[in-house]
């Protein structure tokens, strides 16, 4: 029973699965807009306000690290100052003959007096300076020692030769040997200090000591806020505080919590209220500087903005409901029109295009079914075209070879004659006429050798040049390696017979034919130079313009006929191509693909 009731709601589900397969593009979309609606906002809803709080978090963490951050550089300048002070009064003459002797003459400490009051003067954070050397003298306007027990055996000053050259720090230094004339208690000052060395022989001399006012510390904490109820507070190596503004939750905070195996931000419960803790260990002196807020606090506006999204979310539900039909039938609409004219397209109806207000995807894509029709139009008339123009083409090679057939005869007769005669020089001119027009039949084929095209255009040459023997000069340049290679039969001679006719003909003087055969990129290039009196640049603008598009009221048909032959039999991207310079002379090319025999 269960098993035949599983497989009725399976089929069910494919049938449900195959109405809505089979349904209109409109219910589609409608039905799609409605599930995407739905997921915006249960993921607004549910997921909005988890990020928005962890975004106020992140933010309230690096707000934190950046309040901490500024509490360090403030007391790293002041701590390199005082350790500036410390090496500037340590390379004093008479600090460092004090330091010397062990009896030091009261000369000597009063200019050392003299020195340190400079410095204190200048740097109002400090409350007093001593300096102690190692047979236990001492200098300072402000410190005297409390009992005659030696200073050097003070916890303070072994800490300082136990690191010579190193900075030492010691929060609130209760009991030591040492009191103070100005109204500081020791609770309340930062005591940094230093062993001094002998640059000779290494050797610690003496200590000096300084004590810094709690005031510069206190200024910059208490001007931090971190939310209402947020402060930052500074603990020693020893977990102990260094310093913090009024607050019970500071001595609530176990030291432990801040041991290097949790990193930060701990997140731990104080008073039953959830509190952020981040910090940061000060490299060397191992001084931890402590952020704390409250995350409760922090987060309590997403309270209120996730209540506000929910009513939001169902108004826009039902506003997204309407909109998303308008929507759906904005879209299937054109969609509509573009398939009924695809259905005419069909029916061989190019006529209609389709016409859209808007320049979107849909009105794009009408624009490319109107490019498309019409593409498909003048695709339909080049063919037509291409075809007519080719048995127009291969209809002119027809006539033209009738005419040679019976010329080549009567020439043959000709040359039969003068040779009857001795006329050498008529037989020279017969033969090369002979030969010109016997390769020009070839049978009847389209194609020749390069070899037969040379031999064909010398020809050519042999009688113009009879014809125009003081006007003419030839040169004739073949690569070896193209003589096999098949072409089109008389391309060079309509290129040699344009120059002489329309560049060489028209200028004073003798001019110069040069021919050129090669291989280059895989091309075969017929180059025809002449030195006649070459074309000015517009209408060679427009030459090159009509050669390319086979346009033109075909003046000069002798290049014209030649580059459409080579255009309709290789493709359209071979063909002529003209370089003049007008008075200089011009060069007519012919691209041909390479075709080995």
């Amino acid at each position: 029973m269960t098993q035949e009731k599983g497989e009725g709601e399976f089929t069910i589900a494919l049938k449900l699965l195959a109405h809505f397969n089979n349904s209109s593009i409109r219910f589609k979309l409608f039905f799609y807009f409605f599930i995407i609606i739905i997921l915006c906002i249960m993921t607004l809803s549910f997921f909005g306000g988890e990020i928005y709080k962890k975004s106020i978090e992140k933010e309230a963490n690096r707000h934190t690290d950046q309040m901490i951050d500024q509490v360090w550089n403030h007391i790293k300048v002041l701590i390199q100052e005082n350790d500036n002070i410390m090496y500037y009064l340590a390379n004093e003459e008479s600090v460092g003959q004090f330091l010397e002797q062990k009896n030091p003459a009261e000369k000597i400490e009063q200019k050392a007096k003299e020195k340190i009051q400079i410095y204190k003067d200048r740097h109002q954070e400090i409350a007093g300076i001593i300096l102690v050397n190692r047979y236990d003298q001492l200098i300072s306007n402000e410190m005297t020692r409390i009992s005659r027990d030696p200073l050097t055996k003070e916890s303070w000053y072994k800490k300082a030769i136990q690191t010579p050259g190193k900075i030492q720090l010691i929060s609130k230094p209760i009991g030591r040997n040492l009191t103070n004339t100005s109204d500081y208690q020791v609770n309340n000052v930062l005591s940094l200090v230093k062993a001094i060395e002998n640059p000779t022989t290494k050797e610690v001399e003496g200590v000096i000591l300084i004590d810094l006012k709690f005031d510069f510390i206190k200024s910059v904490i208490e001007s931090i806020k971190l939310g209402k109820s947020g402060f930052i507070f500074i603990m020693d190596k020893e977990s102990k505080v260094v310093y913090s503004p009024v607050n019970s939750t500071v001595y609530r905070i176990h030291p432990s919590w801040l041991a290097n195996d949790e990193m930060p931000p701990i997140e731990k419960e104080i008073e039953h209220d959830k509190f952020q803790i981040i910090y940061n260990t000060v490299p060397d002196i191992g001084w931890k500087i402590v952020g704390v807020f409250s995350i409760n606090e922090t987060t309590k506006v997403v309270s209120k903005v996730q209540g506000l999204t929910l009513i939001i979310a169902i108004i826009t539900l039902i506003i997204s409901l309407i909109v998303s039909l308008f929507f759906a039938n904005t879209i299937t609409k054109p969609l509509t029109k573009l398939k009924t004219l695809m259905g005419n397209v069909e029916e061989r109806r190019f006529d209609l295009r389709f016409h859209s207000k808007y320049d979107d995807e849909i009105g794009q894509l009408g624009n490319s079914y109107n490019k498309m029709i019409q593409e498909v139009e003048e695709l339909i008339d080049l063919v037509y075209k291409e075809q007519k123009s080719k048995r127009e083409a291969e209809l002119k090679i027809l006539q033209a070879q009738i005419k040679p057939h019976f010329l080549y005869n009567t020439l043959d007769t000709i040359q039969w004659m003068a040779s009857e005669y001795k006329a050498e020089k008529i037989i020279e001119m017969v033969n090369a006429l002979t030969t010109l027009f016997r390769i020009g039949l070839n049978k009847g084929n389209e194609f020749i050798t390069v070899e037969e095209e040379v031999e064909h255009i010398v020809s050519y040459l042999t009688i113009q040049m009879t014809r125009y023997e003081s006007k003419i000069e030839y040169q004739l340049d073949v690569d070896e390696t193209v003589k096999n290679n098949q072409v089109l039969k008389l391309i060079l001679q309509p290129l040699v017979e344009n120059a002489i006719y329309h560049g060489i003909r028209n200028k004073r003087g003798k001019g110069k034919i040069s021919i050129s055969i090669c291989k280059k990129n895989d091309q075969l290039l017929f180059a025809v130079r002449d030195t006649g009196v070459g074309i000015e640049a517009e209408p060679l603008k427009k030459l090159n313009h009509a050669l390319k598009n086979m346009s033109g009221d075909h003046k000069g048909y002798g290049l014209f006929n030649v580059n459409e032959r080579i255009m309709l039999s290789y493709g359209s991207q071979y063909g002529l191509q003209v370089f003049s310079e007008y008075g200089t002379g011009t060069t007519v090319i012919a691209i041909l693909p390479i075709i080995n025999k």
